[in-house]
């Protein structure tokens, strides 16, 4: 990553910034930086008409000022300004949810990337807009293995998942499905992760699920997760239960960690986890977790090494960083 001079660097952050915070402090290693921070006024009558054209005349100094902007999410900031003019390239990440919500507002002509997490993504992207397919690229996320590491653990059964109790993570037809495993097998199910105030009655069916299915001794609500990698550190085997992902970071963190890890067949999990570890039906997610508890440990320890070898070699978060970096400073380059 070789630069001739301090870039101006611009950030836009249209939801959290969890997933931008080790790029960021990269680059202000190398550039100048500035996260967005816009200001409004509160005027009950023409407060929104007022505020509309602030964000339009703050967010286009944002674009004069620097020499890149680089927005994390492609969200409507991300939109509104493929509209305005600027000096400076841009470039828009999409994690997910922006696939099915935002990417109809672009003015693809005003961007210059677009970066994706999974191959998958980019492939609905260039159907989507076939012209645009030379801007979009591919930057898998990236897990801190020094946080997440690996150690050789004796055998438990503790299953766990890990995300918002949400219907698309689909933790209510996990349950249902492990409900099935026969009674020989000790297993319980662990999850992490807390409701979510749109989905409250989700949240209700996962508790009276439980209930009317007598599982209590063997489901867990862990509740929101403080420290993740600790608790990944006890669990044995992890499940990627959703029907959608963009790349799902909680699926890096546990192959990470050693869990041994399935999913289901959402579509780009094909790009992270092996064949024998992709399930369709719930009989065969039942088949694979008797399959590998009745393994010896010997077995058990080789497959989950094999899950912290395909995050070293696929998803270390120095690359992911690298990698990025190295994109907005051959963006920036474009310019000169």
């Amino acid at each position: 990553m070789v630069t001739e001079k301090r870039l101006r660097i611009g950030l836009v952050i249209d939801g959290t910034d969890h997933f931008i915070r080790p790029i960021e402090a990269a680059l202000r290693k190398r550039h100048r930086i500035a996260r967005f921070a816009p200001r409004f006024v509160r005027f009950p009558i023409v407060g929104k008409r007022l505020n509309d054209w602030l964000l339009v005349h703050q967010l286009g100094s944002f674009l004069r000022t620097n020499d890149v902007v680089f927005f994390e999410w492609a969200g409507p900031l991300a939109a509104l300004s493929s509209s305005l003019s600027g000096q400076a390239r841009r470039i828009v990440r999409a994690h997910r949810t922006e696939l099915f919500s935002d990417l109809g507002m672009f003015r693809w002509t005003g961007i210059d990337r677009v970066v994706f997490v999974s191959n998958a993504m980019r492939s609905r992207f260039v159907e989507m807009f076939p012209d645009w397919k030379e801007k979009a690229v591919v930057v898998p996320n990236g897990v801190d293995l020094q946080r997440f590491s690996f150690d050789v653990k004796p055998f438990t059964g503790r299953i766990c998942i890990l995300g918002n109790l949400i219907p698309r993570k689909r933790a209510y037809d996990l349950i249902c499905a492990l409900a099935d495993l026969p009674d020989h097998l000790q297993w319980q199910l662990i999850v992490g992760g807390a409701p979510v105030s749109s989905d409250l009655d989700y949240w209700e069916a996962l508790k009276g699920l439980v209930k009317r299915a007598r599982l209590g001794d063997k489901i867990v609500f862990a509740g929101q997760v403080g420290d993740v990698a600790a608790w990944l550190g006890q669990m044995d085997v992890f499940i990627s239960a959703s029907y959608s992902e963009g790349q799902q970071v909680a699926l890096l963190e546990a192959m990470a960690s050693g869990c041994y890890c399935l999913g289901h067949c959402w579509d780009g999990i094909e790009e992270i986890l092996p064949p024998d570890n992709i399930y369709v039906t719930d009989s065969e997610l039942r088949a694979k977790l008797i399959r590998y508890a009745a393994l010896s440990d010997e077995a058990r320890h080789a497959l989950q090494a094999q899950m912290r070898t395909i995050t070293e070699e696929k998803f270390d978060e120095r690359r992911m960083v690298s990698q990025i970096v190295d994109l907005i400073e051959q963006v920036a380059r474009e310019s000169l």
